[in-house]
């Protein structure tokens, strides 16, 4: 090296070769080629379905697969996986009966919103270190494209670039936004209230000048519901007397239901309309877990009866209003207007009991699993 001259990771202008002639600087490709020839192979692990579970899964009805990571090819990006989301439709597509989506196939990757940082990129507008978000799945690294990706920026937490600006949140903002045709003053009805998108249900709710009562399947539950949501009543559904709370809460009836459960509960809620009443059937829980038809909607006299409008949600069918769905709701979050309720499970060999747990009613709110920490 010639006396003075340093050479740094910013400032390879000058760099000889054996006979002293300059070498051209590397291009930011090369430069990242060169950086993983010098670390160890990585290795990545990913749960597959195994076998289909009759009840609630757990780790027997998973395989671990763990294959060599790649590198990113042209217009690809390399993502480790920081955080996984969890969610219930996931237990629904591991068993195969008719649903409003396909199950999962034996030997298939479990499909999940993620957040990640990018380690590797061969692809316009990202970047090595950059956060970003997109369906992965269960696995420590993903190859992407950018069409799969949202870049997010670090104003908000990680937990909430899956709950409050994810699925949860967006799904219930677009239903009400769409569907909702609700009033200030008039009652709405919130099934699984302390869930991942009713607690968001609730919150908008309030915001809407509305009425709201929550029901949930526990007393914590019901608390969170009251003192953290703000519910203006809070219903337990396994209490002996919860049809009497219910007909003393909607003594006024209800002129909208918000339902992700389906079953005995919302028929008892159908009990208590308003003519001309909005259902939103935005999941139906209890229903999806079983191939049973009992487990769907019976009380349909009360429906026809109160000429009540039904509409089925699926945020699959609406991408576009999804961008503008997160920018109001990142406004309402910066101004304190929404609390996000979330649980992060640590650890990649926990997934299957944090999926087994959340599906059977252990948690509140939005449950993710942490994979890695960013660097």
């Amino acid at each position: 090296m010639l006396p003075g001259c340093v050479v740094t990771g910013k400032c390879k202008q000058l760099i000889l070769n054996r006979n002293g002639a300059a070498k051209n600087p590397m291009t930011p490709r090369q430069e990242q080629q060169e950086r993983q020839e010098q670390q160890p192979a990585l290795k990545n692990r990913r749960y597959v379905l195994a076998q289909r579970p009759t009840t609630l899964p757990d780790s027997t009805h998973f395989t671990v697969e763990t294959l060599p990571v790649t590198a990113a090819a042209d217009d690809q990006i390399l993502v480790r996986i920081l955080l996984v989301a969890l969610s219930p439709w996931q237990g629904q597509r591991l068993k195969d009966f008719k649903n409003y989506t396909t199950p999962f196939a034996i030997g298939e990757l479990i499909d999940c919103d993620v957040l990640g940082e990018v380690i590797e990129s061969n692809a316009d507008g990202f970047a090595v270190g950059d956060r970003v978000t997109g369906r992965l799945g269960w696995q420590e690294y993903a190859l992407a494209s950018p069409q799969q990706l949202l870049r997010v920026d670090n104003e908000f937490d990680e937990t909430v670039w899956l709950s409050t600006l994810s699925s949860p949140g967006l799904t219930a903002y677009c239903a009400l936004d769409l569907f909702a045709r609700s009033m200030p003053g008039q009652t709405m009805v919130v099934t699984s209230a302390a869930g991942s998108v009713g607690s968001y249900a609730v919150q908008l709710g309030k915001l809407m000048g509305m009425r709201v009562i929550g029901i949930a399947g526990s007393d914590d539950k019901c608390s969170l519901v009251a003192d953290t949501l703000q519910a203006d009543a809070s219903l337990n559904y396994n209490h002996s007397d919860f049809p009497a709370q219910l007909a003393n809460a909607c003594s006024n009836g209800a002129d909208l239901v918000f339902d992700t459960v389906g079953g005995n509960v919302a028929d008892a809620v159908f009990d208590k309309l308003n003519k001309y009443a909005t259902v939103l059937i935005v999941g139906r829980t209890a229903s999806n877990n079983s191939s049973e038809p009992q487990h769907d909607y019976v009380n349909m006299r009360q429906l026809w009866a109160r000429e009540a409008t039904i509409h089925g949600f699926s945020r699959y069918s609406y991408p576009r209003q999804w961008d503008n769905a997160r920018l109001r709701m990142q406004d309402l979050f910066r101004q304190g207007l929404l609390k996000t309720i979330d649980n992060v499970v640590d650890g990649f060999d926990n997934t299957p009991q944090a999926l087994h747990d959340m599906l059977a009613g252990h948690y509140t709110g939005k449950v993710m699993v942490r994979y890695a920490h960013s660097e």
